[in-house]
């Protein structure tokens, strides 16, 4: 990319999500033009670091004719109506997960693209670590052969973000563990399988531990401290069983808190069980697991994953996608597909006593 080529970028949203996208914006070339967010102080901290002029007005960066494309890393409520006129405004558009709060508005997102021809790239970046990569990699060459079965778990002990803020209130967010961390496993499964086609969803949320408030005990609680007059009306763990149209299946299981041991478990876990092999590795680890046949014995191999700086080749992708009007990384429909998965695990979930309605 030449001089001529560094591409104007505007980020709505200056928070910690903001700044893993100013610094891989920064590091892949380009030039941030707009750091906005409603929080007037915390703009202008992200543009003391990267550039950028700070604003706390998103409209100011959607009609600057300058800017070529916008990052939006927002509460999740606020991202089909700022994706819908960032595109409107002729902006090429990287929007973080999850795409909205239903797959209606993520269709309405993917019309309003397709007619004004422009790019909408999902922030899925766990298709960008070590191991994601690997792993796709391993099953593009055929090492498992035909995939029947995919697991996908992740387990954080006594978590919750930020309890009683927007994270775990519905009408912000969305939904809870589901729609925060468990998109991200079901699209590293699905882009690895080379999304199939989706035959029927199953599934089941709780809500045990966040509603409690002042009595729930916790480890660890990013996103902030809690506020123990705030609201808590989302699940905090989710379990779904997904079926493909050829075939092949999905077990997902996601908690932000649960009763679980310290150390006999893996934190995080993704499998892939085919009838050449078998591969699985640790969401957040730097090496994959391949089990297979050989000489008449079952064998494990171990292999490194390459390092990977994950943002910013996720925003190398998206400055590819703004190139040649084709998206490279996850694009619109992929994340309508997961969120199409999300909708129906909670629809098809069952009520419980002391459990959030859906």
């Amino acid at each position: 990319m030449g001089p001529s080529d560094v591409k104007q970028i505007g980020i709505i949203g200056a928070g910690a999500i903001g700044q893993k996208h100013a610094e891989a914006a920064q590091a892949a070339g380009a030039t941030l033009r707009w750091i906005a967010d409603l929080n007037s102080e915390r703009a202008a901290e992200l543009s003391a670091q990267f550039g950028g002029t700070p604003c706390n007005d998103p409209s100011m960066v959607l009609n600057d004719q300058a800017v070529d494309a916008v990052v939006i890393g927002v509460p999740n409520r606020l991202h089909h109506p700022l994706a819908v006129a960032a595109l409107e405004a002729g902006k090429d558009v990287l929007l973080e997960k999850p795409m909205a709060l239903t797959a209606a508005q993520c269709e309405e997102i993917n019309d309003v693209a397709t007619r004004t021809g422009r790019i909408v790239q999902i922030g899925f970046v766990h298709r960008y670590t070590a191991v994601g990569r690997l792993a796709k990699q391993i099953v593009s060459a055929g090492r498992l052969g035909h995939i029947y079965h995919a697991k996908a778990h992740l387990h954080i002990r006594r978590g919750v973000p930020g309890l009683g803020k927007w994270f775990t209130t519905k009408s912000v967010a969305g939904g809870g563990a589901l729609i925060d961390v468990g998109v991200h496993l079901i699209d590293l499964a699905l882009s690895t399988l080379g999304y199939p086609d989706v035959a029927d969803v199953s599934g089941q949320v709780y809500s045990t531990f966040g509603r409690r408030m002042r009595g729930y005990v916790y480890e660890n609680m990013w996103a902030g401290p809690p506020d123990w007059d705030g609201v808590c009306d989302v699940e905090d763990a989710a379990h779904a069983f997904v079926r493909f149209r050829n075939g092949a299946t999905l077990e997902l299981d996601v908690a932000w808190a649960g009763n679980f041991p310290e150390k006999s478990i893996p934190t995080s876990l993704m499998g892939f069980f085919g009838d050449a092999g078998g591969m699985t590795f640790e969401l957040f680890g730097d090496h994959v697991i391949l089990t297979s046949e050989q000489e008449g014995s079952l064998v494990d191999e171990r292999f490194e994953a390459a390092a990977a700086e994950p943002f910013k080749d996720q925003f190398a992708d998206f400055l590819r996608s703004i190139e040649t009007r084709e998206v490279t990384g996850a694009n619109g429909c992929q994340g309508e597909v997961v969120q199409r998965i999300v909708d129906e695990i909670y629809l098809n979930s069952l009520p419980q006593s002391a459990a959030v309605e859906v």
